[in-house]
């Protein structure tokens, strides 16, 4: 009996060791990958202006942690915009988004464009799982920094 405990001891302080870290390292995944998805989500949303030669917009929503791509697609250019790719960060990995800027738009030849609500500054883009904080930054030229 006193050996079963012995053991049972030694588990639960081996297990008290090991499930932080796993949950840390989990953490550190999920925001390389949602790292990944964003850089993806805006060399995309550049495609897509270059491709129809129109104005994309890419929308961070912060407050519901997902991303999206507008471009009007139509042959007049006028609206309903096509939505591309939607990603939830939140639904897909857990992770928070944040942005200094709701929106950033591409004009047909992929650099960044002032225009409406699309501000030509830097845009930082915050990714949060628990402990674990990253970010992206887009230039004002469209271009994203390490």
């Amino acid at each position: 009996m006193i050996e079963l405990v012995l053991v049972l001891t030694i588990s639960l302080v081996l297990l008290g060791i090991a499930v932080p870290r796993f949950l840390e390292t989990s953490s550190d995944m999920a925001v390389a990958n949602a790292r990944a998805r964003v850089t993806a989500q805006v060399a995309m949303s550049r495609a897509a202006a270059t491709r129809f030669g129109r104005i994309s917009t890419l929308v961070l929503d912060a407050a519901g942690d997902r991303m999206s791509i507008l471009v009007d697609t139509s042959a007049l250019g006028g609206p309903p915009p096509a939505t591309f790719h939607p990603v939830n960060l939140w639904d897909d990995l857990g992770v928070d988004l944040g942005a200094s800027q709701p929106l950033i738009c591409f004009d047909p030849r992929g650099l960044r464009v002032a225009t409406g609500a699309c501000l030509g500054q830097p845009v930082v883009i915050r990714l949060t799982r628990g402990p674990v904080t990253d970010s992206v930054v887009v230039s004002a030229t469209g271009r994203v920094m390490p």
